[in-house]
């Protein structure tokens, strides 16, 4: 009896026909699964097939449950305004989806693009292969992002004058006559991967990669990253290895220290002490150990300044929301504006985590000259409210 002889005995009577009929695609699927169990992968699914599994995936699970689910601009999240537990939806993916093989993939890990959500990775019968990231369910700044590009088509075609007060801001500054513009000029890349790398050479171009509103006029594009008031993120890193849960406690291996360039630039820069970092966790689980205040640090201040600068970037225009229907908008358009952005370093100042707290947060108040005086606030936390794993995360909160 040869190994197929054996294989299709010991399986057949998981076959309606006694055999996968490869024609069939729940027979395919059935097949696939049993093979992955075996190690044995014969059938390549394309990122696109997936992203179509995905999405009527995640349309099945908004009309089969009543848990406040709904779509995002990007076809991969599904939204999760209600924030039930990971625990919690994979139970929903089995019992509505029958869903096998679960994968968790944290933010920024294997396939995992999101700098902030999981992926769920799994088999299904009736969908074959999906990749889920359950996001927030899109947060004030996500909808001010999208709220503003649709208001942008919307009105496109009308004269400058007749626009709301945000829109003529934004076109006067760029000089874009907006009776010039179709709605197809105007496009929103709010949904696209905008990760960044930290670098002490400085500043690069990334206009194009962090842009939530491109608009085609004038035979240019021009890249803008639009915020709202509360908007503040510049940076969400990857999350970081080598402080970790082994036996029920945390650790600092010193062995993984030196895995991933943006985190150790900052922790070389601030001079994170690892150890104190993950016993403050263990602090904070176990309730002990004293309150920790901020205390001030010396970093090399030019280093920092390009670290910074490096976050933000060049080549696009920075639009903040400042009231109803008003912006101020902030060309940083080349290395210099972005130095400007950041400005002088005046003060730093480090808090380690504790019984009151389970996030390590530095701060640091800079002069600008674009944007005055300002404070930016780097967090080593868990970005969706656990403990781990942790991530880096650079705000500007002023």
């Amino acid at each position: 009896m040869n190994v197929f002889d054996k294989f299709f005995k010991k399986f057949a009577y998981k076959f309606p026909k006694g055999y996968p009929d490869l024609n069939n695609p729940h027979d395919k699927i059935l097949l696939e699964s049993i093979l992955s169990e075996l190690g044995i992968n014969i059938f390549e699914v394309t990122n696109r097939e997936i992203s179509s599994n995905t999405k009527k995936a995640i349309q099945y699970i908004i009309n089969n449950t009543d848990l406040g689910f709904k779509t995002q601009t990007d076809i991969k999240r599904l939204g999760n305004p209600k924030k039930i537990s990971g625990e919690e939806f994979q139970n929903v993916i089995k019992d509505i989806l029958g869903a096998t093989n679960i994968e968790i993939y944290a933010p920024r890990t294997g396939p995992n693009p999101s700098g902030k959500f999981d992926m769920y990775e799994f088999d299904t019968k009736d969908f074959g292969p999906v990749k889920i990231i359950l996001s927030g369910g899109g947060n004030l700044g996500e909808k001010y992002e999208q709220d503003f590009v649709a208001k942008a088509k919307q009105l496109a075609g009308i004269p400058n004058e007749d626009l709301p007060d945000d829109l003529q801001t934004l076109y006067n500054t760029l000089k874009i006559d907006n009776e010039e513009l179709s709605p197809n000029d105007i496009s929103f890349a709010g949904a696209t991967d905008t990760k960044r790398s930290l670098d002490l050479r400085g500043p690069q171009d990334v206009g194009q990669t962090i842009s939530d509103l491109t608009i085609k006029a004038n035979g240019n594009s021009y890249f803008i990253s639009l915020k709202n008031k509360s908007g503040s993120g510049i940076y969400s890193g990857k999350t970081i290895p080598f402080i970790y849960e082994e036996d029920g406690e945390i650790i600092y291996d010193s062995s993984k220290r030196e895995s991933d360039r943006d985190i150790d630039i900052i922790f070389d820069i601030f001079n994170i002490d690892e150890e104190r970092l993950a016993q403050g966790l263990n602090n904070y689980v176990n309730q002990t150990g004293e309150v920790d205040n901020y205390s001030p640090i010396n970093i090399n201040d030019e280093d920092f300044k390009n670290i910074l600068a490096s976050s933000f970037g060049y080549g696009y225009y920075y639009v903040r929301e400042t009231g109803k229907d008003q912006v101020k908008v902030i060309p940083i358009l080349n290395k210099k504006d972005a130095i400007d952005a950041v400005g002088d370093i005046k003060s730093t100042e480090i808090k380690y985590p504790g019984p009151n707290t389970k996030q390590l947060t530095i701060n640091i108040i800079t002069d600008s000259p674009l944007f005055g005086v300002s404070k930016y606030s780097i967090a080593v936390r868990n970005t969706q409210g656990k403990l781990l794993p942790l991530s880096l995360r650079i705000s500007k909160v002023k």
